[in-house]
């Protein structure tokens, strides 16, 4: 689904457009002219309809140089060593969260959890993946046409990252992953790294930028005034609230 000149939501579950498998985040591609950047890859459990989403617009596995992972949990991040088995992909990963994806170390990303709280089948695996490159927060990597800057923004948990692009029309974009959501959501969980209060001082960083696109992990885009969105539930924070949870 192309949303716009060189951006495209290739999978996408139950809490977007319930597109892929159930479970699926929103997984975004940036066509930067020099390869196919994956934002996020899935759950791992309907790559193949990821992969045939991008093939509908041109783009084959043979195009895709690099997954971004906006954290760990396993619908954002289960699909990457299929991705890269398929592809050939450079998974980026940050740094403090390397150690445990290649691991596969499922306590440190609450997966038992999850499965026993319905959101995974009982047989569902993480699997364990290579990162290839090695992020840090405000870093800043060329690909092709597109400068990614990377932000770490702990809350949702202690290692979600943010990446912010210009396009070539001059457009600001982010992929927020599960920090923010349309209408200033935050997504709250009952895990041992889920912080308020970083997740607020997150905001309060992200609440600094000019933004026109957001592009969550879940729900809907916003494509134009994004930096309402974020606004909204820094103002929350601000005056002591907490933002309204998102569920779907």
């Amino acid at each position: 689904m192309k949303i716009r000149k060189d951006i495209y939501l290739a999978a996408s579950g139950r809490l977007g457009f319930d597109w892929t498998h159930p479970a699926d985040c929103n997984v975004y591609a940036v066509d930067t002219g020099e390869g196919v950047v994956l934002i996020d890859s899935g759950t791992g459990l309907n790559t193949a309809g990821l992969l045939h989403h991008l093939a509908e617009h041109g783009i084959g596995t043979d195009c895709i140089s690099h997954v971004l992972l906006t954290h760990l949990h396993a619908d954002h991040s289960g699909g990457a060593c299929e991705i890269r088995r398929i592809t050939g992909a450079k998974i980026a990963v940050l740094q403090e969260a390397a150690p445990i994806l290649e691991a596969g170390d499922e306590e440190a990303i609450s997966l038992p959890q999850a499965r026993e709280a319905g959101l995974y089948a009982q047989d569902y695996t993480w699997n364990a993946c290579k990162a290839d490159i090695l992020l840090n927060d405000g870093d800043r990597f060329d690909i092709g046409n597109y400068a990614f800057k990377v932000l770490h923004t702990p809350g949702h948990s202690g290692f979600d990252t943010c990446f912010y692009i210009r396009t070539s029309t001059g457009d600001s974009l982010l992929f927020s992953g599960d920090t923010v959501m349309y209408g200033g959501k935050i997504s709250m969980l009952n895990t041992y790294d889920f912080s308020m209060l970083a997740l607020s001082e997150s905001m309060k960083r992200l609440a600094g930028l000019t933004l026109d696109v957001l592009l969550p992990g879940h729900g809907q885009p916003a494509l134009s005034r994004a930096s309402e969105h974020i606004e909204t539930a820094h103002s929350i924070f601000s005056k002591l609230g907490i933002p309204a949870n998102f569920s779907g």
